[in-house]
């Protein structure tokens, strides 16, 4: 059974929209670790007090029932928002309402507690997706009427669920933890790494809800406080205190890029989201009057061995030019991030040193499934792999459902051109050489074994003859007596089955254990956004190992 975590959003950390891709990338951190998740979110901050004087200039404060309804709309939009996020950036994730999972309170309309909630409605949502979103701060009460948990209840809306679900819980706000005076008016603050009940109960007030921290301590609930995407934070419920070391002299990680095209660009903005713990020092490209908007731009593909570089991220599609690169900047120590499957698949057995152990610098989740944790998921498994099978390749998913559609090929590649989901020159995609160079990865995380891709049988779907409806580009690979067979063809698949119901750009992926087991894996695998959250978590998880060696 999965591991659950429950991830509590708080106004401090969503402070507006533009604040959102914090809370997408410490959700898919955690499911692409194999989680499920249950993402817990307040209102924007200043949203619950703005919508209060609303209600109050146009109609009163004299109808409590009204003003919870309409204060509670505050999370609605932030938890919807986050929905939108998390779709485009190729994770699959749910929108719930407190009334879906049966969420009771009973108390006033301003200062309920939570009693109840449907476990087993929550469990078939995630059976369906892993990923779900409720907005926090309010439940309903034996009449049906929204009821709200008081000032910063989404901390008790988390805590409650996370008691009820028997899962870990983390308080995500703005700072690493719980510090024994405030760390933003003090030079003398200290953070603790873990916190017994009573010690929290007294320094903590101001940064938890005072309610949420009883209500914790009463159902013996230990939680973590902490800021999105980092490695440390503050463990409340402990048998006792603990002080963390002191923080030594904080780093901003020096990043070059090399490629800005469909994938690069993407990196490239995200990047500059966080401008406190990365620093994009170079943006090498081929063509500088097609990037005058780009800072820090060159043509200088040597820049990332200069010793301001600590990362070197490799979004380019040219192969001849990407291994060298990434080669070169592996010897010269640096950590090194790469979208690019062909290069590591053809060179898997060289760079094997540099993808796993204390040795580890090479990530690259991206080369296979866009967004889906294919790798990740094989890398965390006990149990052999009898068969791994899927759709790896995006832009054949796309053309192939134009083309059914009733398109001629030509018109559905030009359409899966114009929706970025096909480059300018798809052959590799549509041959099934992408696919193939993806199943090398896969199989080697699989089976412990490199396979080279042009070794692997396999035909594209030009491959397909009279009425392309049903067809699927699937690549294959099982373990055997005789030892690793491995394909890439179209086949047609049940359109009830889990494969077979793959739309558009989406990847598909099933792991079959030797227990038969099956594992089911789906997410959007093209594209620039699935891709850069795929890229943005390996680089996340490079600061944090960063952080922790400090």
């Amino acid at each position: 059974m999965p591991t659950v975590e429950v991830l509590k959003f708080g106004s401090s950390v969503l402070r507006s929209p533009g604040d959102l891709h914090l809370a997408v990338d410490e959700i898919y951190r955690r499911w692409r670790a194999g989680c499920r998740v249950l993402a817990v979110v307040s209102a924007f901050e200043g949203v619950t007090d703005q919508l209060i004087g609303e209600f109050a200039g146009a109609v009163g404060t004299d109808c409590p029932e009204a003003v919870a309804a309409y204060v509670a709309t505050g999370e609605q939009k932030s938890a919807a928002l986050l929905l939108g996020a998390l779709l485009t950036s190729g994770v699959p994730a749910r929108l719930l309402d407190p009334r879906d999972i049966g969420l009771m309170a009973e108390g006033s309309y301003a200062e309920s507690t939570p009693i109840e909630v449907n476990v087993s409605a929550l469990e078939r949502a995630w059976n369906v997706c892993d990923v779900l979103i409720l907005p926090g701060f309010y439940a309903v009460d034996s009449q049906g009427r929204t009821v709200l948990f008081g000032r910063g209840g989404s901390d008790l809306s988390a805590l409650f669920l996370a008691a009820k679900l028997g899962a870990d819980c983390r308080l995500l706000k703005d700072v690493p933890g719980v510090f024994d005076l405030d760390p933003a008016s003090s030079t003398s603050a200290h953070r603790f790494s873990a916190l017994s009940w009573e010690t929290a109960i007294n320094v903590a007030g101001p940064l938890i809800q005072s309610k949420a921290l009883h209500y914790a301590q009463a159902h013996a609930l230990s939680f973590e406080v902490g800021r999105p995407n980092e490695a440390t934070g503050t463990r409340v419920g402990h048998a006792h205190d603990a002080w963390a070391p002191p923080a030594g002299p904080t780093k901003q990680l020096g990043i070059a890029l090399v490629g800005c095209g469909t994938v690069g660009r993407g990196v490239y903005e995200s990047v500059r989201r966080y401008r406190t713990g990365f620093d994009l020092r170079h943006v090498v490209v081929r063509d500088l009057e097609r990037y005058t908007d780009i800072e820090r731009i060159t043509q200088d593909p040597a820049v990332i061995l200069d010793t301001d570089v600590d990362i070197a991220i490799i979004c380019t599609s040219a192969n001849t030019l990407a291994y060298p690169l990434i080669a070169s900047a592996l010897n010269a120590g640096k950590f090194v991030i790469t979208a690019n499957k062909a290069a590591v698949a053809a060179h898997g057995p060289a760079l094997a040193t540099y993808t796993q152990g204390a040795a580890r610098r090479l990530r690259y989740s991206a080369a296979v499934g866009g967004a889906v944790p294919v790798l990740e998921t094989l890398a965390q498994l006990d149990t052999p792999v009898r068969e791994i099978r899927g759709i790896v390749n995006g832009t054949c998913g796309a053309v192939l459902d134009a083309w059914a559609s009733g398109q001629t090929l030509a018109k559905a590649i030009t359409a899966a051109q114009t929706a970025g989901y096909a480059e300018a020159n798809p052959a590799r995609d549509l041959s099934g050489r992408d696919s193939a160079d993806k199943l090398a990865l896969m199989a080697a995380a699989a089976f412990g074994r490199w396979l080279s891709p042009e070794e692997i049988p396999t035909h594209g779907i030009e491959a397909i003859e009279g009425d392309p409806a049903g067809f699927k580009l699937i690549a294959r690979a099982r373990r055997t007596p005789q030892g690793i067979t491995a394909a890439v063809a179209p086949e047609p698949l049940p359109s009830s089955s889990f494969l077979g119901q793959a739309r558009g750009p989406e990847n598909r992926v099933e792991i079959e254990l030797e227990t038969g087991e099956i594992l089911q894996l789906r997410g959007q695998g093209a594209g620039r956004w699935p891709t850069t959250a795929s890229i943005m978590g390996d680089l996340h998880e490079v600061a944090r190992t960063w952080e922790l060696a400090r």
